[in-house]
């Protein structure tokens, strides 16, 4: 049978056709002339190189298409010798080299691959900066979901401004050491949320709430709303009100100004919630999955990015 694909690639093969098998598998098996026997063998040499041609290049093509993506950048950075500079999620494919400008003494890019690698590239002399780093291969392949879910995580982080070096402002003092949650839930008709499942370990007291749009409609000029938060043990809901649907950033404060709580909170339709918290969970236990596999990642910050990548997803299917 495997002879038979190969020669009705090819013209010139043998055409006698074999009762059950069809053409060119009697002469090529049992055709005692010599000649034929040569042109049958060159038949299929010639095949099987046309077709691992095709497959090379299929495989080829395949690998282009996955890339890891800039996550951290400090100073100027190009990619494979060109004059532009790279931006926060900026496609890195695989076999490429990053090399770091003389503009400034140091140097640092951190790039996110797909099957989990952390790629940090620090350099602080002109030489060993020109060298540059080699971005390694994607192995093992991402699932489609997971890729997926990078290619949204690295759209978003595009539309940040270019001259960005991280996704997110360090937070310092104090609200360094608040804990971190990122959630979904369904938004109510008269425009609140309740973040309970997210209070679960706060103890019961008295408490502010500090909420701010972070996602794609946020204006860099606005000032976050304050809600008075009372919360018992095993409360059963949370409310909080928001002016509209979004991604939004939920400071809990306690009455001594110290913020215990970082909650980021995609608001979604009640027919969709279950499968939003489905795609929140595959993507935390991805994340997972790679700290304990590779390290480095830094799960809250990316879990952050996710949740709006999903706000701008959804708000383009709203306007197709």
């Amino acid at each position: 049978m495997f002879t038979r694909l190969m020669c009705l690639m090819k013209a010139s093969c043998p055409t006698s056709r074999h009762p059950r098998y069809g053409r060119a598998v009697s002469l090529v098996f049992f055709d005692t002339t010599q000649g034929m026997k040569s042109r049958a063998l060159l038949c299929v040499l010639v095949c099987v190189i046309v077709l691992g041609g095709f497959l090379e290049y299929g495989v080829a093509a395949a690998d282009e298409a996955l890339s890891g993506m800039v996550w951290e950048r400090h100073g100027e950075w190009h990619l494979n010798g060109s004059s532009a500079v790279l931006r926060l999620g900026e496609a890195i494919p695989p076999g490429g080299l990053l090399t770091a400008g003389a503009e400034s003494p140091a140097h640092s890019m951190t790039v996110l691959l797909p099957d989990g690698q952390r790629m940090l590239c620090e350099c602080y002399e002109a030489k060993s900066c020109s060298q540059g780093f080699r971005v390694p291969a994607i192995t093992p392949r991402p699932s489609p979901g997971v890729w997926n879910m990078f290619v949204g995580v690295r759209n978003a982080l595009l539309l940040r401004p270019a001259s960005a070096e991280t996704p997110f402002t360090t937070p310092t003092g104090r609200a360094a050491k608040a804990g971190n949650v990122e959630m979904v839930a369904a938004m109510s008709p008269q425009g609140e949320v309740s973040i309970a499942p997210a209070l679960r370990v706060l103890p019961w007291g008295q408490y502010s709430l500090s909420v701010a749009n972070d996602g794609s409609q946020a204006a860099a000029s606005s000032h976050p709303a304050t809600q008075p938060l009372i919360w018992t043990a095993g409360q059963k809901a949370a409310p909080v009100r928001l002016p509209e649907s979004g991604v939004y950033r939920i400071r809990v404060t306690d009455q001594t100004y110290v913020p215990r709580m970082e909650i980021e909170v995609l608001t979604t339709s009640a027919a969709s919630l279950a499968a939003e918290a489905a795609g929140l969970k595959q993507a935390r236990e991805t994340v997972m999955g790679w700290n304990q596999t590779r390290g480095g990642w830094s799960m809250h910050d990316f879990l952050r990015v996710y949740l709006q990548a999903r706000e701008i997803q959804t708000r383009e299917k709203e306007n197709q």
